[in-house]
């Protein structure tokens, strides 16, 4: 190499130093210092238009919520068992980073009943509007039966609520609500058995690890110390038990399948290569790849998506191919010279890299920022990884690596390889493969449903559904959003909901809901019902039995009725809307919205009624996260399945201008590679999914990699560029093939898409090379 030439690429290599330096610190400085929630939010992948901001705002509140509660039932055949084994636990889970309630004070209920008794004449409920309706001689009979009754008014005098309405609404509050006072705790009777109630508030996320190795742990066994009784009970309810078995799970089954990644990787580069530099060196561009991507997508996006990371990290580990490559084929190279070597296969490099990166870069075509980040860091990924072998390799690569043996080997495999569909053993393959592939893909199903993802153990499960049924949780996934101009129309649409809601109650569908509007009526409703019971009292005929059976004026009962309206500030600035200020979201844009949620939702046919229901009202939405999570990932498995068509199409163009009519020779590998995934997929069972597009990808710009070097060193007996393509798609397999042996069903579609595809380019890869001469 000239002396002039030498220094330039000197240059470049110093300069490319110092840029991932940079990448470094910047990594460091947002990991290290600003240290950023990765972002784990699906919807946030969808362009912003697409998404409705009232529902996510409704959305993050109820996740937020749910994701800090945790609802313990501690049961017994008997009041006073169930009441000993609730102290045994408290005991046992003392001083736990968490606010934890079993008890109600009596107090709260008197402070409720003093602040709304003045509004008395304006808080009706059904039963109260049901008796308006009623006869004189039926509302009179009704009032003189609580008159000469025993029974309480409320707190009430009988001439201030001769009907006790302010009795019945307070009572109203109360019903469908399972869990009930009992001697001062927290308490729910079910036939043959009595249950404690805990309620326990995380300090910290049900994800953080805060919650996770320290307050689970202890929750479990204090559990676990009560079931050891046969005649006790304990169920527990809440994401962070969830998230604790899943997290516990896949930490135990990634640690398990990363290690036999890394050590199989290592074991096999040492067979090979039979040096610990030569394993430095291949994971080098994975490395520097990984954090100038990371760096250049956290200075444009400001942020890094979950989903990106998955999908870029494996489009990165495309970038071992060229360092192999040029490692590989220094084995036996006579005589030594790493610069020449960069100068012989930089032309093959260049166009492996132009292919793949011009293949992803159409993901930044679609109008989703979730495939634009991925499309950035996988081109700066791969960019990056290309740059450090072709700039850093020929000056730390100083050696020939071992492997002569492994090379000749390989070299007379690859000169006995059957052409693909020529001659007996090739026709033969063919067959198979079109076999396997046409046949498994008529099987194939999809599957967008993200809870299909999900590998929650059934038990869990059913204890979870156990908790809500037993203790009316509400769904947190599920619910109505209204929204209106103001707080009064949003609390008006949220009545209408309300009476159809109802309905629904009384046949069965539903087993409750809860809302805003029931605890603070509209201020129209509020008037209508003061007017309707001025009406009562100021009746002539009312008037005359009352006095007549009571001896009091009953004329006198119109004036101490008082109407004056309960204001919706006042009530949600007092303590007693504590419980209930969840469920109001406030001004979110230029509407007031509250949500409206569900108990006892059971199956799809009341979810469809229920998304009915919403288009009949105006204001009202329907919101079923996991429905929608579900169409994000049906639009992105759609979108980006075309993405990988139009790839193919512009790497044929690509490859086109360098060999003409053999353009479709690196192509094949990957397409039928691609092919028998698929049909492997359709045999398994397994759905056919975003992930498994996601594992398409990475065969494309794989198996173009092994199609381009084999092509481009085209001699039959060359076992240098074989051995460099099977150690790719070996570490490939052993990188993300192993992943097919997850429990996590989204990582068993990734990874059984990636072993079959994979291993299928790599071994139909020289069948489909040209055939010169040794």
């Amino acid at each position: 190499m000239r002396a002039g030439a030498r220094n330039s690429w000197r240059l470049a290599a110093l300069l490319w130093l110092f840029v991932v330096l940079a990448a470094m610190a910047h990594n460091a400085w947002v990991w290290g210092v600003q240290r950023p929630a990765l972002d784990a939010d699906i919807m946030a992948l969808l362009p912003r238009d697409a998404r409705d901001p009232v529902a996510e705002a409704a959305f993050t509140r109820m996740a937020a919520n749910a994701e800090r509660r945790v609802v313990v039932l501690i049961g017994a055949p008997t009041v006073e068992g169930a009441r000993r084994a609730a102290d045994r636990y408290l005991a046992d889970i003392q001083g736990i980073a968490a606010d934890v309630r079993h008890t109600v004070d009596g107090r709260d209920f008197a402070a409720w009943r003093d602040f709304l008794a003045p509004y008395r004449g304006v808080l009706i409920g059904e039963q109260g509007r049901a008796l308006l309706q009623m006869s004189v001689q039926q509302r009179s009979d009704y009032a003189l039966s609580r008159l000469f009754s025993p029974a309480s008014g409320g707190g009430l005098s009988w001439p201030d609520d001769p009907f006790g309405l302010f009795a019945s609404w307070m009572m109203e509050q109360a019903a469908g609500q399972n869990v009930r006072p009992l001697d001062g705790r927290l308490w729910i009777s079910t036939p043959g058995r009595e249950w404690a109630v805990v309620l326990i508030g995380l300090h910290d996320g049900a994800f953080s690890s805060a919650a996770q190795d320290k307050v689970l742990p202890r929750l479990d066994k204090a559990a676990a110390a009560l079931r050891a009784d046969p005649q006790l009970s304990v169920r527990t309810a809440g994401i962070a038990p969830v998230a604790a078995v899943v997290a516990r799970s896949a930490q135990s089954e990634m640690s398990a399948i990363g290690l036999g990644s890394v050590l199989g990787i290592i074991l096999l580069v040492f067979l090979v290569f039979r040096r610990a530099s030569v394993l430095l060196l291949v994971l080098l561009p994975i490395l520097v790849g990984t954090l100038c991507a990371s760096s250049v997508v956290l200075w444009v996006f400001g942020s890094i998506h979950a989903l990106t990371l998955v999908f870029g990290a494996s489009l990165v580990g495309v970038a071992v191919d060229y360092g192999l490559l040029y490692l590989c084929s220094g084995v036996g190279e006579q005589p030594f010279d790493p610069f020449a070597r960069r100068r012989r296969l930089f032309a093959g490099l260049l166009l492996a890299l132009v292919t793949v990166v011009c293949a992803y870069a159409g993901l930044a075509l679609a109008p989703f920022p979730g495939l634009r980040q991925m499309s950035l860091f996988a081109a700066c990924g791969l960019l990056a990884a290309w740059s450090t072998v072709l700039l850093w390799y020929p000056w730390l690569a100083r050696a020939n690596p071992h492997g002569e043996w492994l090379a000749s080997a390989l070299g007379r495999a690859r000169a006995a390889w059957p052409a693909f569909g020529r001659g007996r053993i090739g026709g033969a393959l063919a067959a198979i493969v079109a076999l396997v592939a046409v046949s498994g893909i008529a099987r194939l199903h999809v599957q967008d449903d993200v809870r299909a993802l999900q590998s929650v153990p059934l038990p869990l499960l059913l204890e979870q559904a156990e908790v809500a049924k037993l203790a009316g949780v509400p769904s947190p996934a599920q619910f109505f959003v209204v929204r209106g101009a103001s707080p009064e129309e949003t609390l008006q649409r949220e009545e209408a909901l309300g009476a159809s809601l109802s309905a629904l109650v009384a046949e069965g569908t539903l087993e409750g809901f809860q809302a805003v509007s029931r605890r603070i009526p509209s201020r129209a409703r509020q008037q209508a019902d003061c007017a309707a019971l001025r009406g009562l009292y100021e009746d002539a005929q009312w008037q005359a039995a009352m006095s007549e059976a009571s001896g009091l004026d009953a004329a006198r009962f119109a004036q101490r009725l008082r109407c004056d309206p309960l204001d919706f500030a006042a009530w949600l600035a007092n303590p007693v809307s504590e419980p209930f200020r969840p469920l109001w979201l406030g001004q979110v844009g230029d509407a007031h919205a509250s949500v409206t949620m569900l108990s006892g939702l059971q199956g799809p046919a009341v979810v469809a009624r229920l998304q009915s229901l919403a288009g009949q009202l105006p204001g009202v939405s329907w919101v079923d996260k996991p429905a929608t999570i579900s169409e994000v990932l049906q639009r992105y498995r759609s979108r980006m399945l075309w993405v990988v068509g139009g790839a193919y199409v512009l790497a044929l163009l690509l490859m086109l201008l360098r060999y003409g009519r053999e353009a479709w020779r690196p192509l094949a590998p990957p397409l039928a590679g691609s092919l028998l995934a698929l049909g492997v997929l359709g045999w398994s069972g397994l759905p056919f999914q975003l992930f498994a597009v996601l594992g398409l990808f990475l065969v494309l710009g794989m198996g173009v990699d092994y199609g381009v070097f084999l092509i481009e060193q085209p001699r039959r007996g060359d076992g240098a560029t074989w051995l460099a393509v099977s150690m790719a798609a070996l570490m490939s397999i052993l990188s993300f093939g192993l992943l097919a042996l997850s429990h996590m069903p989204a990582l068993r579609v990734f990874g059984l898409t990636t072993l079959v595809g994979i291993a299928g380019a790599w071994l139909l890869a020289p069948s489909f090379s040209r055939r010169d001469s040794a």
